[in-house]
């Protein structure tokens, strides 16, 4: 996958999903009660807080990918400097079927669970859905590692901070966490990606 379309799916991904849900057909997340106390979640907290909702949708659910939402107000702190943040959406599906089911993570708490199947889609196979047990490390630790390259610098208006995604490289057969951020000058976002089970760093370049 050429990193250029990674980051540009990134961002669509993040605001197409959320803007696709109509404020009148949001539904209410059951769990709400038993939400994470704290605001900031990793991307691995975000997955095991939205799963549950996930399998009670269908017990045949798995990941297909998490991705956090650029939706925090200009501050004095680097966003998502800690490798956590508050905005996340987290998609799932059902093996050889077009089943798609969505769960928005708004402060930290379950605020949305859809269920966004459109009859036209074509079905997902199994290759592409992540295993959670699979996910060993986590954005914090991923985080330190990709700023030892020294390629990334957090975004200031657009993208903001450093933004994390998890996505399955079909070809490659491995699914992998993305640090997202910028070069020094702001004028180029820029990406360092690392195997899921490993920690490896990977390149995604065709």
């Amino acid at each position: 996958m050429n990193k250029a379309i990674l980051i540009v799916f990134l961002l669509l991904i993040s605001l197409y999903t959320f803007e696709k849900i109509p404020a009148h057909s949001r539904e209410s997340a059951e769990n709400k009660s038993a939400a994470i106390e704290y605001q900031d979640l990793t991307i691995k907290q975000a997955i095991k807080l939205a799963y549950p909702s996930a399998l009670k949708w269908d017990k045949n659910a798995l990941l297909l990918r998490a991705v956090d939402i650029d939706l925090d107000e200009k501050s004095n702190e680097v966003i998502g400097r800690n490798g956590k943040r508050k905005h996340w959406n987290i998609a799932f599906g059902v093996p050889d079927t077009n089943k798609f089911f969505l769960v928005t993570i708004h402060n930290g708490k379950i605020d949305a669970i859809n269920d966004l199947t459109n009859q036209g889609d074509t079905p997902y196979f199994k290759k592409e859905f992540t295993q959670i047990d699979d996910i060993h490390y986590d954005s914090p630790e991923l985080l330190k590692k990709a700023l030892k390259t020294g390629r990334l610098y957090p975004g200031k208006d657009w993208a903001k901070g450093y933004n994390f995604i998890l996505l399955k490289d079909i070809e490659k057969n491995i699914s992998f966490i993305s640090v997202v951020g910028w070069n020094r000058g702001q004028t180029q976002m820029r990406e360092v990606s690392f195997n899921v089970e490993t920690g490896e760093y990977i390149s995604l370049q065709d």
